[in-house]
């Protein structure tokens, strides 16, 4: 008796902290470390986290780089007005990507119409169906912070002072925390 008692304690020992922790890493590798932020110094704003590319308005030779990475997608988060004057200075996007055979998604954001649950759930739902490296770019990177931060705390499981983490790594407009040179600590209310 004294043996099987002895037996299922260390059973209980093990599944407390041997397996336990494998379960607690599972749920946590769901989350992009937020340490890996890295910065392309090819190009100006353009930065990387795990299968994730983030930048502004990407030049030929920035898409052509992401091309090569095997980025399988881009986002574009740019307003139709902005595709269009883009379009009529520079090339078509969407048509070059086209030719790379690069999937395209257009997800229109202006200020402050755009910034809804509805513009969200489209933007979620663009990462969600894609498995592949992906660009998510705007003029000059503000929107692809606060929409990849808002992804990272509704998919992910992000605190949204994890999810600020990540973003300030992305050096984009936000600049509620260096206005008032404290660390922001924030909970979302029900």
């Amino acid at each position: 008796m004294k043996t099987i008692l002895t037996y299922l304690m260390i059973g209980v020992w093990f599944s407390l902290f041997c397996i336990n922790p494998v379960i607690s890493k599972s749920v946590s590798d769901n989350k992009p470390a937020l340490d890996s932020v890295q910065k392309i110094d090819h190009f100006k704003g353009m930065y990387k986290a795990g299968d994730y590319y983030f930048g502004g308005q990407p030049t030929l030779e920035a898409i052509n780089y992401l091309k090569s990475e095997g980025v399988k997608l881009f986002i574009n988060l740019r307003t139709e007005n902005e595709n269009e004057s883009f379009t009529n200075t520079a090339f078509n996007e969407e048509n070059l990507l086209k030719k790379y055979e690069i999937n395209y998604i257009s997800i229109p954001v202006s200020y402050p119409d755009s910034y809804n649950t509805e513009t969200l759930a489209k933007f979620k739902q663009a990462l969600f169906e894609n498995e592949n490296k992906v660009f998510i770019h705007c003029a000059g990177g503000g929107r692809v912070k606060t929409f990849f931060m808002a992804y990272l705390i509704e998919e992910k499981g992000y605190t949204i002072n994890e999810a600020m983490d990540l973003g300030n790594q992305l050096n984009y407009y936000f600049p509620l925390g260096l206005l008032l040179e404290k660390e922001i600590n924030m909970t979302l209310q029900k």
